[in-house]
């Protein structure tokens, strides 16, 4: 052969062996990115799923009622959740049936509210107290698509669309008292979930409490995270907004009625992927999607814009928003038919220039005097990557009810943030963690029109050199 001859044969195969290398980095790369927007789209049902999950490996199964006989504390892993009222927790399932669900009336000064929600973490309607039967109690039934059987005459009847459901209600108590504690636990073993087809003899209630004991609601951000979407895709109806996805989910191996079977590169890539999207979610719902709620500084709402106007579904008539319903979901778990005015929030992640709040540094809040509220007012700290709370941390909130807490001359209250207590001011600290980041949410309970209308504002959080 000649030399021109063999030059360009070898020529030839180095192309040949280039354009393969870049053709399978971009198979690489695609894979990646479609596990990255699976991850946000799946954020709604995986935080519902694990939190399902967390209850039933903790003795909870279907039809059961999960109780703290206390407040909760850092052993709740779920997304945001509050200190000042113990949870209430059941789910259900309805492929086989309708599902009945009994909530006791308010009595001797303690109701229960909260909402019953779809696997999607949809609203389907508020219940108890400011919900629909207004504290009076009564029955809800829950029928799935296309259900003609029969029902019961004055319950409250609505269509899931899901097969699987949960409800979170909370206890409507004046504060944490051992004996409004036990008031609570009372009214909540008067509640009853059970199949309609039982309706004429429901079977016995379990109760569970949960309290204290470790309950791992938030979703893992590694590569298991997609063998959950797998199981999960295998228990419910895929919906029409959901068939494009599902076209995603077939390029991942995730397919209805197969099994999940990943290569060992595929495992890699996914373990990759997860990661990124909870940084994504993170960086969305902190900084870009949540208006800010005053002008120059890093508060701002709860809730990314969307969420009201579907009716937390973030379904248009022409577009399913998942991104930013899944980022809304990485920070919190359940919603809410009829968003009330018994309480605010405001959300904080960053320093005014811009860099997330760090556990190994050390921080303080001054509160302004006269905070405009009807009740109290309340700051959290949750961790960053979970939304929850902080691990090991038995004291997450400062609250304005609390004598222990000194305030400034002025009447202002201000709150330290870091790894240890300044001297002399333990009571109105707030621990952090060490290497890692954390947020801070502000509630404002019973907001008067202060709070909305620019008279009071907020101040940022300050770093101590």
């Amino acid at each position: 052969m000649k030399k021109s001859s063999l030059l360009f044969l070898l020529a030839f195969i180095f192309i040949l062996q280039n354009s393969f290398a870049q053709s399978q980095e971009f198979e690489d790369e695609l894979f990646e990115y479609r596990a990255i927007e699976t991850a946000v789209w799946a954020m709604p049902f995986m935080n519902f799923k694990t939190y399902r999950d967390a209850l039933h490996d903790n003795g909870v199964d279907y039809n059961d009622v999960a109780y703290n006989s206390k407040i909760q504390n850092w052993k709740f892993q779920t997304a945001t959740p509050n200190n000042t009222t113990p949870y209430i927790h059941f789910y259900w399932n309805i492929q086989d049936g309708p599902i009945v669900i009994e909530l006791p009336k308010s009595e001797d000064g303690v109701g229960v509210f909260g909402t019953i929600m779809d696997a999607w973490q949809r609203p389907i309607d508020d219940v108890g107290a400011k919900g629909r039967d207004k504290g009076n109690g009564g029955k809800y039934v829950l029928i799935p698509e296309g259900y003609n059987g029969p029902l019961i005459p004055g319950a409250y009847t609505y269509t899931q669309r899901t097969n699987n459901g949960f409800c979170v209600l909370r206890p409507i108590i004046a504060n944490a008292s051992e004996e409004n504690l036990a008031k609570a636990t009372a009214i909540t073993k008067k509640i009853k979930v059970y199949p309609l087809s039982e309706a004429a003899n429901p079977p016995k209630m379990n109760y569970v409490d949960v309290y204290d004991k470790m309950l791992e609601c938030t979703p893992k951000m590694d590569e298991s995270l997609y063998e959950e979407i797998h199981a999960f895709i295998q228990e419910e109806p895929v919906e029409d907004m959901n068939l494009a996805f599902m076209g995603i989910l077939k390029q991942l191996g995730i397919e209805k009625n197969k099994p999940f079977q990943p290569t060992e590169k595929e495992k890699k890539l996914f373990a990759e992927a997860a990661p990124k999207a909870l940084e994504y979610m993170i960086n969305q719902y902190h900084r870009e999607l949540n208006p800010w709620m005053y002008e120059g500084k890093k508060w701002s709402v709860l809730v990314p814009p969307g969420a009201f106007e579907t009716d937390w579904t973030y379904e248009y008539p022409s577009v399913f928003d998942y991104n930013a319903k899944g980022s809304l979901y990485y920070a919190i778990i359940t919603s809410i038919k009829n968003y009330g005015s018994a309480t605010f929030y405001l959300d904080l992640a960053e320093t005014t220039d811009g860099q997330w709040l760090d556990g190994s540094s050390n921080y303080k809040l001054v509160v302004p005097a006269n905070v405009p509220v009807d009740n109290f007012w309340a700051v959290t700290t949750y961790d960053l990557e979970t939304a929850s709370y902080q691990r090991e941390i038995d004291k997450a909130t400062i609250d304005s009810n609390m004598s222990k807490v000194k305030k400034n001359k002025d009447g202002s209250t201000t709150i330290y943030f870091g790894p240890k207590a300044p001297k002399g001011k333990e009571a109105n600290w707030l621990p952090t963690v060490e290497g890692r980041r954390f947020f801070l949410l502000f509630r404002f309970y019973g907001p008067q029109k202060g709070v909305f209308d620019g008279s009071f504002e907020l101040n940022d959080i300050e770093k101590i050199k």
